[in-house]
């Protein structure tokens, strides 16, 4: 993955776009630090569809007996993430 720093990532922003856009992740630093990384909509998609709910982690510790008479059965539903909450 390439670096760049905020003012030329500012100053190329279309040549970054178009990196992501072709599958290459692109991260960009602010005053030296990590600050963020730019990825196409589609990978951002196929992430987050991998990605386990908050729900689904809970359960997963409740069953495995890690969250013992901490929390109460609850039916979680599933929802992707991203999505507005009906």
């Amino acid at each position: 993955m390439k670096t760049y720093p905020l003012n030329e990532a500012r100053a190329g922003f279309s040549k970054l776009i178009g990196r992501a856009l072709a599958g290459e992740a692109v991260r960009v630093t602010r005053h030296g630090k990590e600050a963020v990384v730019i990825v196409s909509e589609e990978e951002w998609r196929a992430r987050c569809r991998s990605a386990p709910t908050l729900g689904a982690l809970i359960a997963n510790h409740a069953r495995m007996g890690i969250l013992r008479g901490k929390i109460v059965h609850r039916p979680w539903r599933e929802r992707p993430l991203g999505t507005d909450v009906e």
